[in-house]
C-alpha cells in the first residue's frame, strides 16, 4: 500500500512484483528507505521506531472498534494496564487529551470537519 500512496522516485512498478516475495520486496522497501532518508534525518527515523504507537481504535474486548475518545474513564484506566506497549502508550495519550479539556464520546461531524 505504501507504494502506492508514497510513490518512491525511481520505483519502477514490474520491478517490485509479485509482492511478497524476497527480491521485490527489498526493492520496495529500499526504496521507501531512501524516500523516508530524504524527509528525516537517520536519527529521527530510529527515534520514532523506538516510540509506542498511537492506535485509532480499541483492538479487542466489547468496545473493539471504538474510538479511544469514546471509553468511558474506568475502561480507559483499565487500558493503562496492557501488556502491550502500544496500547499503554495510546490510552496515556488519551488520558492525556482529557486532562487538557479534550471531549469524551462520540465526535461530532463539526468536530470530525475540524
Amino acid at each position: 500500500m505504501l507504494r502506492y500512496w508514497r510513490k518512491p522516485d525511481g520505483l519502477v512498478h514490474e520491478r517490485g512484483l509479485p509482492i511478497h516475495r524476497a527480491f521485490p520486496d527489498a526493492y520496495v522497501t529500499a526504496h521507501h528507505l531512501r524516500d523516508q532518508l530524504n524527509e528525516a534525518s537517520l536519527a529521527q527515523l530510529i527515534d520514532w521506531s523506538r516510540t509506542p504507537g498511537l492506535i485509532p481504535r480499541v483492538r479487542y474486548g466489547p468496545d473493539r472498534g471504538k474510538e479511544w475518545r469514546e471509553l468511558d474513564h474506568e475502561t480507559l484506566m483499565a487500558f493503562l494496564t496492557d501488556r502491550d506497549p502500544d496500547i499503554r502508550f495510546t490510552a496515556n495519550h488519551e488520558m492525556d487529551r482529557r486532562r487538557g479539556g479534550g471531549s469524551v464520546g462520540k465526535a461530532s461531524a463539526q468536530e470530525l470537519l475540524l
